[in-house]
């Protein structure tokens, strides 16, 4: 029998002898080591210079001892004042020896002390235990164990006045001690035991360990979940235990070590009750807890990983975000090709969903990873790698093999399971993607985005809530969707994500159910994942034999040993295969609903007139008459006077670039178009839009660079200055009417030209010769932000002035005019199909037959590099040009 409290006493015993016994007996020994009397310099430099007897080898080992011991005392001091706080102990720098010893002290002190209190025999045969953890009630053990806070009287009459570890004992019902083991009513429910958690361990391994299976550590966790815990933080995250954490688990049946031995995860303490935590009923009245109690706090919200300015990075991958991008940026480019002339397209502004992508993406790592694959594709020659996962991380590329095997070009061994991309190896986009099946789980705690595929697992199963799984379905839908190495890849959604479908109907397509789902015909070579909201029954196995892979919940009686299972229900899930805890991807149904909106908008875009370009005549129909080839002329002469170019490469012309710093050239050069642009702009949003939302310019050095900037351009031949003060009737900041630009000088001329049915070419073109280029093609990333839509509208212009003059020229006769508009407007737009059109009926009237299929290749290719369809009246067009060239020289 042993006696209680010896193990307590003897620690302490031990914490006093490190806390009085060094000084003690330095000072006992002192005659050893320091010498009878205070010696002189002359002796110091003796002892410094001749050769050691010892005597300043044995005072040094003192000295660091002493050392040593001081570090061990702030360790043990900081450890104490934390437990007493209920917080974590801070990390002291260079007193990492000294407070792992002090934290393992007090973990044997506190795990020694509920030990000792457990094996006190409990005076029912019917009643369990509990020990007592920091900021308990009996309310909340009550709750927690006997499924009601009112029951709470039954276990202060059941330990009134018993004695407890620490010789006090339970007077009051609203006041109990850490440490202190309870003797619990009898409660019908499954048995429980408690562990107390040991350093170094995890809740898949005391699953293991205890029950036998690492997969039970939900089973822990939930019965273990906000329970107060001595550090004071309740458990609210699987991998947020710490040593000295008292667990609730199941009562074992795996039979423990030695006959009868303690399990290995841990002793275990007392069994108890083990019944899930339900809430207190309204009615009922607990003790108010004391004073000097900490209440268990909620569990917080998760936050946003660090580096990431949204918690969209929670949730959604970089190559979800990054396909998805691209996918809208594809469409809305799409809806301005089928711009009408004269017409502007109406898109909606970009959501909070669609904001939080650009936070998210990584398009150069997607990129990156689809071609390493597609290179060890070609390496490989046809014997591909089992891939248990893929990592893509601030590490890099990894693939985590299922087996060791030699690395294959453009990888290199990491370790015997593991490959690393190599970074120095020129990679390959031509090869056949090998993995299409290839989707996102979602993050690890080190923020590494886990990829696997799922043609190799087969069947993952979803447990959760339908809401959960939907999220996690549309997910791996819309990335499969969007992904570079999925082509190959159709996805059958099944009971969610219709609307999805219908806006990616390439490679997305809806069931109703399971019946439905498997019924679908396949092309050849085509790879087919079911991704289901509805469960997976019995009777639908046989029927997958030609789907390459299954995500969905299983159905009740339904057992499949070999598949992957996902917890849905919780922020994160332990995927046992992989050996570690995932934040999974998802996509909640506002998000999906934001983004199939933003697809709509893009597919049926709307095209409104615009006002100042309403004589912009339509396109031709029909086939043109051909005309005979006249000689080109010469492009007129830019303007002499100093203005501000943004019709192609940004440029301030007419000021010396050497008379400010080479560094500030650019960005006052960006004031200066940001305030030609934006007349009466207030400070504030000079600031904002030439500095950013998290981090706008301050007043300093708006002022400085506007100052700056006045200097630079100083006066005009008035004597004005052509960035004025601000004055108070003018209102904000702008630059001078003498300041002029290209566009400023573009729209005069184009609104002239315009104004009457009967176009005034001379303006028009005048307007067209300002044009060099795409505008802002120059600017550098991150920069002109603000001019995004600016641009939209100049290259919308430019398109139709170019169009209104290759209708105009071809009109008279004047075809190398003609050609030469259409190729100015090009500069500008090179992809526009209303420009490229005119072209074709150019070189048609022309008789050029070689330029029209020169043109049409063009086109083709032009559409291929985007990875869209011509619009149906560019390709009905180059058939009937085309056919009539065939038929003419026939």
């Amino acid at each position: 029998m042993r006696i209680p409290g010896v193990r307590t006493a003897l620690c302490g015993v031990v914490l006093s002898s490190i806390v009085g016994g060094p000084p003690l007996a330095l000072w006992r020994f002192r005659s050893v080591y320091l010498p009878d009397h205070v010696p002189d310099v002359t002796e110091v430099v003796s002892w410094s210079t001749s050769r050691d007897n010892g005597t300043l080898f044995l005072l040094l080992l003192v000295v660091a001892g002493v050392v040593a011991w001081l570090q061990l005392l702030v360790a043990i001091a900081v450890e104490v004042i934390a437990r007493l706080r209920g917080a974590a102990a801070p990390r002291l720098a260079g007193c990492g020896w000294a407070q792992r010893v002090a934290a393992a002290l007090l973990l044997v002190l506190l795990t020694g002390t509920a030990a000792e209190a457990a094996e006190q025999p409990a005076p029912d045969a019917g009643s369990t235990s509990h020990v007592v953890v920091p900021g308990e009630s009996l309310a909340k053990i009550a709750a927690g164990s006997l499924g009601s806070a009112a029951r709470y009287p039954e276990i202060f009459d059941l330990n009134r006045g018993v004695p407890q570890a620490d010789g006090r004992s339970l007077q009051n019902p609203g006041l109990v001690r850490p440490g202190w083991v309870l003797q619990l009513p009898h409660f019908e429910g499954r048995d429980c035991e408690e562990v107390i958690v040991r350093p170094g361990e995890t809740l898949s391994k005391i699953a293991r360990d205890n029950l036998g299976d690492a997969a039970r550590y939900r089973e822990i966790f939930d019965l273990n979940r906000g329970r107060p815990q001595r550090s004071g933080r309740p458990i609210d995250d699987v991998d947020d235990i710490h040593p000295g954490d008292v667990l609730r688990i199941p009562a074992s049946v795996k039979p423990s070590a030695g006959g009868g031995g303690s399990p290995v995860g841990g002793p275990a303490v007392v069994a108890e009750p083990c019944a899930a935590p339900a809430p207190p009923p309204v009615l009922a009245q607990p003790p108010a807890p004391p004073v000097h109690e900490r209440p268990t706090p909620p569990p917080a919200a998760p936050a946003a990983e660090d580096g990431d300015s949204s918690a969209l990075s929670l949730v959604v991958g970089g190559v979800l975000a990054a396909g998805l991008l691209s996918l809208l940026a594809v469409r809305r480019r799409r809806a301005r090709q089928r711009r009408r002339p004269g017409h502007r397209v109406r898109l909606p502004q970009r959501g909070d969903f669609e904001a939080g992508l650009e936070t998210v993406e990584q398009p150069a790592t997607v990129e990156t990873l689809d071609q390493a694959l597609r290179t060890l594709a070609r390496s490989a020659g046809g014997r591909l790698p089992l891939v248990q996962a893929i990592k893509v991380g601030p590490s890099g590329v990894k693939l985590l093999l299922t087996e060791p095997a030699e690395p294959l070009s453009p990888f290199e061994s990491d370790s015997a399971t593991e490959w690393k991309l190599d970074p120095v190896v020129v990679l390959d986009s031509e090869a056949p993607a090998p993995y299409p099946a290839l989707a996102s789980l979602g993050r690890t705690a080190g923020r590494d985005l886990v990829l696997v595929d799922l043609a190799q697992i087969g069947v993952v199963v979803l447990d959760g809530n339908r809401d959960a799984v939907e999220e996690v379905v549309l997910a791996l839908a819309w990335e499969l969707a969007v992904a570079p190495w999925a082509e190959t890849t159709t996805v059958t959604v099944v009971g969610t994500g219709q609307s999805s479908a219908e806006r990616q109907p390439d490679r997305v397509r809806f069931a109703l159910s399971w019946e439905e789902a498997v019924l679908e015909t396949r092309e050849p070579g085509e790879v087919h994942v079911v991704l289901a909201a509805d469960p997976l029954e019995t009777r639908h196995l046989q029927q997958l034999e030609s789907v390459a892979a299954v995500v969905a919940p299983c159905g009740e009686g339904l057992i499949l040993p070999s598949a992957w299972h996902l917890d849905v229900g919780s922020a994160r899930s332990f995927v046992e295969p992989l050996g570690e805890d995932i934040q999974l991807q998802r996509l909640s149904a506002e998000q999906a609903d934001e983004l199939v909106s933003a697809l709509t908008s893009a597919d049926e875009a709307i095209q409104v007139p615009a006002e100042e370009y309403r004589n912009v005549p339509p396109e031709d129909t029909g086939v043109p008459a051909r005309l005979k080839r006249e000689p080109d002329q010469p492009d007129q002469d830019r303007p002499a006077q100093p203005f501000l170019r943004l019709l192609g490469p940004v440029l301030l012309e007419g000021v010396d670039p050497q008379a400010v710093e080479g560094k500030k050239l650019n960005r006052l050069t960006e004031l200066a178009a940001y305030l030609a642009l934006h007349p009466g702009v207030t400070a504030d949003e000079i600031s904002r839009q030439l500095g950013s939302d998290s981090r706008p310019w301050s007043a300093a050095t708006r002022q400085g660079y506007i100052s700056r900037l006045r200097t630079w351009l100083g006066r005009d031949a008035d004597g004005g200055l052509y960035v004025p003060n601000v004055d108070a009737r003018q209102g904000g900041y702008r630059v001078s009417e003498s300041f002029v630009s290209d566009w400023a000088n573009f729209r005069q001329l184009a609104r002239r030209g315009l104004a009457r049915s009967d176009v005034s070419i001379p303006d028009l073109q005048e307007a067209l010769d300002f044009v060099h280029g795409t505008p802002f093609s120059n600017v550098p990333a991150g920069r002109y932000a603000w001019s995004s839509w600016l641009q939209r509208e100049m290259v919308d212009a430019i398109v139709d002035v170019a169009h209104t003059l290759a209708d105009s020229y071809q009109k008279t006769g004047e075809l190398p005019a003609a050609r030469r508009a259409v190729r100015r407007g090009l500069q500008a737009e090179p992809v526009s199909e209303i420009l490229y059109r005119d072209l074709l009926r150019i070189e048609f009237r022309a008789g050029n037959l070689a330029g029209v299929r020169e043109t049409a290749d063009k086109l083709t290719a032009m559409a291929a590099s985007l990875a869209m369809e011509l619009d149906e009246e560019t390709s009905a067009l180059v058939g009937t040009l085309l056919g009539r060239s065939s038929a003419g020289t026939c």
